[in-house]
């Protein structure tokens, strides 16, 4: 087995404090391809089927998609490598469809590209990677839902106090012109609830 690059033993370290054995880390690393992105560069854009699924080693992104009967995208959700690493575009990865989102990078990142197929493999073969799979898909329907829900109940005002309280790595790492685009206010409005 040939010793693993500086980026290989990060990714490694990243791993190890899901609790993942090294036995499955080196399975990931096999079927993992390492990806550069760097600022402001779309990873998946609007009408690719993309049959990837991702984790972020280090940055982040913002997920923008259009709305339902419009040709207008907005943010609607965000992955950074400390708050919901695990991405894809659900409506393309599980269906085959063509995507109605964009996965844009907010800082230069490192990431984690997962091909469906062989992912599915590795899932089947190995029960701490189906655990570890479980618990990031878990993670990523109950933001989804705790986001939605907080969109539709809650004035603008609690949705910056929510974000704020629940949300800290997006207030402190997204660009405020995507956490205004996701409350549905302008960003000029976004700075002022900022300053008081």
């Amino acid at each position: 087995m040939k010793p693993k690059t500086n980026k290989e033993k990060k990714i490694a370290a990243v791993f190890s404090s899901y609790q993942l054995s090294p036995n499955s880390i080196n399975k990931i690393l096999e079927i993992a391809k390492v990806i550069s992105v760097k600022n402001r560069t779309k990873l998946v854009e609007v009408g690719e089927i993309s049959q990837y699924a991702y984790f972020i080693v280090e940055g982040g992104f913002v997920a923008r998609s259009y709305y339902f009967d419009s040709q207008k995208k907005s943010a609607t959700n965000f992955f950074l490598s400390d708050y919901f690493p695990f991405m894809g575009c659900v409506d393309s990865l599980f269906t085959g469809a063509k995507t109605k989102t964009e996965l844009i990078a907010i800082k230069n990142s490192t990431l984690l590209a997962f091909h469906k197929p062989e992912f599915d493999k590795l899932l089947l073969e190995n029960l701490d990677m189906l655990l570890f799979y479980t618990q990031m898909m878990t993670e990523v329907v109950r933001n989804e839902t705790e986001l939605k829900v907080v969109l539709i109940g809650s004035s603008k005002k609690d949705i910056y106090e929510y974000l704020i309280e629940k949300c800290n790595p997006v207030i402190k790492n997204v660009p405020a012109k995507y956490i205004a685009e996701f409350m549905g206010i302008t960003a000029e409005w976004y700075s002022k609830m900022k300053k008081g």
